[in-house]
């Protein structure tokens, strides 16, 4: 469903904080392809209950002014907000994201239609609702600087349902910075930033180290090998 389109003076504070701010590589979006894409607001976590992004605590003012966005303009609900930065998306489709999505893109540029189903879209400036979990899409080739915005909502895992909720932190400004205020019932606002974040899901755990080589000694026979190899495992004398 196409939208009704924006004016460029809605996306000059992004902007501005875009050109000085490069979002990082990320090289886990498997299947898509390396480059700046990173997500703000809920995340997986792995083994834990999917939590907020590191990347909203480590830039709270560009989480501060995409929430400002969404509340201007987009109508859908959402957990999470995709960031890409000159990103040539492959084909895919969403498979931890569940309902519509609301896409737009801005910038200095030409080509980078996004691409749904074999059909192209001009989504400079107009956004979109579509359903990424079940429509294959992509991004044409493309000349110049394009970010491009994807608000959706995240599926989290069977066993690990959603806890908290986005609106349980807030971009706010403290001390002439922003950082991400954590609201929880009963307890102290927290805040949260670059050097105050948000536990690592795999910190404190220990390091489980692969099994030590067998040692082969050339003089015995393979099945000899065999059981010294066995009860060094076992701890045998």
């Amino acid at each position: 469903m196409e939208l009704p389109e924006l004016d460029e003076r809605d996306f000059k504070d992004l902007r501005e904080h875009l050109m000085k701010h490069n979002i990082p590589i990320n090289k886990y979006r498997k299947g898509v392809g390396d480059g700046r894409s990173q997500c703000f607001g809920m995340v997986r976590k792995r083994s834990l209950a999917p939590d907020l992004s590191r990347n909203s605590w480590c830039d709270a003012y560009l989480h501060y002014l995409l929430m400002r966005f969404a509340r201007e303009h987009v109508e859908i609900p959402f957990t999470s907000i995709q960031v890409n930065d000159n990103y040539p998306c492959a084909k895919h489709k969403d498979k931890h994201n569940v309902g519509n999505s609301y896409i737009v893109a801005f910038g200095d540029f030409t080509g980078g239609e996004l691409v749904l189903d074999g059909k192209e879209y001009n989504i400079r400036h107009r956004p979109m609702l579509f359903n990424g979990a079940e429509i294959e899409h992509s991004v044409k080739d493309f000349i110049g600087r394009r970010w491009s915005l994807v608000f959706h909502t995240l599926d989290p895992p069977t066993k690990f349902p959603m806890i908290r909720k986005l609106t349980d932190y807030e971009a706010v400004c403290r001390e002439g910075e922003y950082v991400i205020a954590w609201y929880k019932d009963g307890e102290p606002t927290q805040y949260l930033s670059k050097k105050n974040g948000l536990g690592h899901p795999l910190k404190g755990r220990k390091k489980i180290l692969p099994p030590a080589p067998a040692r082969v000694n050339p003089k015995m026979s393979e099945a000899q090998n065999l059981i010294l190899s066995v009860q060094s495992h076992r701890g045998d004398n």
